[in-house]
């Protein structure tokens, strides 16, 4: 449970009172209770307001709207407004802005304009943080602290520079070291001393756009320290803030909004240092349902399966899209289920009022431009604010339950798309998604894990394209494997170490023994290309011949059964799919990027093996997940379709919470609808 003091779900919005005149937020309280808000955010983005000049705070307007909300039974998630400081700071302080990849010194202007290395930033985001806290600490309207807003923006400064320096001291303790990790005895690039050391950006070994769009570099090892030094010195700004307010209200939980499943912080590291998750979901129309799922699913793995909650979402239109379409009757309603379904304990929006003026104007809000709640989009609001209510804490706290953990690790997926080769479409989120998705379609949980984790609660653990692994890792997934574990992995897994060095002896260097195969050579097939795969009877796949396209390995076995061979080329006969015996487990490898069909027959097949069912059986277009709290489950089914689904609750009968009726046998389910079902 988030917070003691609400009763069920967390619900509401961004809100931006000082955006507005006091006969306003009135109308604002009305409108909230029509809807069924409890909880709000505030001050986001108004540092300039409270924070006049270095020594001048003035809480007075804050005060009054956080007295006024509590007084009408709404709480107040606090924010911290350190993600836009004010103009005087950034003049008065210049190492404060941030410094773009090409050398740009920015001045005053937008948000996240700061340099995370600043000295001066991070004191005065301190300095906010604590007045905020002693202020607010004996307030009861205060139920969590949100720090800043959507972190993520890299500096390239010489704060940075002198930083990055001091952080590559401490990792790797001698020059020797460090050029040996670095390899900078390629292109003579050798180190003599410290101070010799620039920040990976365009203006030296970053290649902006090289790699069909996305950025290359010379040197793989020093642009992905870059990285990892960037997350963590953005890290080290929220500790700054979380700190001071710790010391002050302990018994807040602390979050930041995460803006989306990006590569520019390392979200595992980040899980470790809140107490509560939380991110802001802004899916285009055109995302798949199995892509927002996932992403749910990276966020509820920040903090081990606990609860999290979804800060942001728009209830209809965005703003910064291409093209920002409505969101359709019942889809806003869906999403936040589908959220919910995926362990979030709460549902909020931005903003609560539509603003007026500036860049997000045309951002849909709980209050639109017309300023009363008598719309399609303000009846939708009410009425998930109702059912919110309706299932007050019955499913708060509940938790996930899967046997198939996907590996998901932010350094391998800064290696791979920094890497040369072999093929610039091998992007790490779509390989992911080639084995999410299937086990999304057959309405199978699963978790998304770190390689360091504990696997040992899973009976299988796949690992797209986990192409850059430590030791540690290694032996995880083989101890994994050896005390029963089915594990599965891809094309150019294992090829290198934590450095981003090639592991000699052969690809897939850190698995071969794991996998009993060696692979001779790597064929990247351009986008029109494809081979084939001729399934052997044991595999009973659906068909004898499925294609394959990206990348094809020529694979030699050493002890591994082949259970799929290429059709085509120089390399036809060779193993595709390959399946090896590893103590009392098995390690399975897929040496190409097979057919949707094929990966949905394979993970059919592993889970028949171990006995992995789906929650409930339906077409592709209905979504089925599970919570389960007290040895209670709570089963939902959300239709996708444009179009009524059956489904077959087969044996069992249920009640169904959001329209509190009995259901059995063979149900409907109408087009963009969601049932909450207990066993009856």
């Amino acid at each position: 449970m988030i917070s003691k003091k609400i009763k069920g779900f967390f619900y509401g919005a961004d809100y931006n009172p000082d955006q507005w005149n006091k006969e306003i937020w009135k109308e604002d309280i009305r409108q909230m209770k029509v809807h069924g808000v409890n909880v709000v955010t505030l001050p986001v983005f108004s540092w300039a307001k409270i924070q006049k000049s270095e020594d001048e705070f003035d809480f007075s307007w804050l005060d009054e709207i956080i007295d006024l909300l509590y007084e009408n039974g709404i709480y107040v998630n606090l924010a911290t407004p350190t993600a836009a400081q004010p103009a005087w700071m950034s003049k008065k302080y210049p190492d404060i802005t941030k410094t773009d990849m090409y050398g740009r010194k920015y001045k005053h202007g937008g948000r996240t304009n700061f340099c995370p290395n600043s000295p001066n930033y991070r004191r005065l985001s301190k300095k906010i943080a604590k007045e905020m806290a002693e202020n607010y600490k004996d307030h009861p309207a205060i139920v969590l602290w949100h720090i800043n807003n959507e972190y993520g923006e890299y500096c390239y400064c010489e704060n940075c520079r002198k930083n990055f320096i001091k952080w590559l001291k401490e990792k790797y303790d001698t020059l020797e070291n460090l050029n040996k990790c670095w390899y900078t005895s390629f292109w003579g690039h050798t180190i003599y001393d410290w101070d010799e050391i620039e920040v990976p950006s365009a203006l030296t070994e970053i290649l902006p756009g090289r790699l069909g769009g996305r950025d290359g570099t010379n040197f793989q090892s020093m642009a992905i320290d870059y990285r990892r030094f960037m997350s963590n010195s953005i890290l080290e700004c929220f500790l700054g803030e979380a700190e001071e307010i710790r010391k002050i209200t302990p018994h807040i939980p602390i979050t930041t909004n995460i803006w989306g499943i990006c590569d520019k912080l390392d979200l595992f590291k980040w899980g470790e240092e809140c107490d509560v998750a939380s991110w802001d979901n802004y899916p285009s129309s055109k995302d798949h349902p199995s892509l927002i799922s996932f992403r749910h699913d990276v966020v509820r793995a920040l903090k081990g399966g606990k609860p999290f909650l979804l800060m942001e979402q728009t209830p209809s239109q965005q703003n910064w899209q291409p093209y920002n379409e409505q969101k359709r009757p019942g889809v806003m309603r869906l999403l936040s289920y589908q959220c919910i379904s995926h362990g979030s304990d709460g549902i909020m929006f931005f903003q609560w009022r539509q603003s007026a003026g500036a860049c997000e104007k045309y951002h849909t809000a709980l209050v639109p431009h017309v300023g009363h709640e008598n719309t399609r989009i303000g009846r939708e609001l009410t009425q998930l604010g109702e059912e919110l209510k309706g299932l007050e804490d019955k499913i708060i706290d509940s938790k996930i339950e899967s046997k198939i953990g996907i590996i998901m690790d932010w350094s391998n997926w800064w290696a791979v798309e920094y890497s040369s080769g072999p093929s610039i479409d091998m992007t790490y989120i779509d390989r992911i998604m080639k084995y999410y998705k299937p086990l999304y379609d057959l309405n199978i949980p699963v978790d998304i894990v770190n390689p360091n984790m504990d696997l040992s609660k899973y009976d299988m653990v796949i690992a797209p394209l986990l192409y850059m692994v430590e030791d540690k890792a290694i032996n995880n997934i083989k101890s994994f494997v050896e005390d029963g574990g089915t594990f599965i992995t891809t094309f150019f897994s294992g090829i290198v170490d934590e450095n981003d060095h090639v592991r000699l002896g052969a690809y897939p260097g850190a698995f071969r023994d794991l996998l009993g195969i060696w692979v001779e050579e790597v064929d990247a097939l351009y986008p029109e290309m494809k081979n084939g795969i001729v399934v052997e009877k044991e595999l009973n796949m659906g068909k004898d011949v499925y294609d394959c396209n990206l990348i094809c390995e020529v694979v030699h076995s050493q002890g591994a059964k082949v259970l799929g061979r290429f059709a085509h080329d120089y390399y036809k006969g060779y193993g595709a799919i390959t399946e090896n015996s590893y103590g009392k487990g098995k390690a399975i490898y897929v040496a190409t990027e097979p057919e949707e069909g094929f990966i949905r027959e394979l993970m059919k097949k592993y889970c028949d093996e171990n006995k992995i069912k789906p929650i409930l059986k339906t077409s592709e277009e209905i979504e089925v997940t599970k919570r389960i709290k007290d040895n209670k489950e709570y089963i939902f089914i959300l239709n996708h379709s444009k179009k009524p689904q059956q489904i077959d609750l087969e044996v069992k009968k249920y009640k169904e919470l959001l329209k509190n009726q009995v259901l059995k046998g063979i149900i409907n389910i109408e087009p963009k609808d969601v049932f909450i079902l207990e066993e009856y």
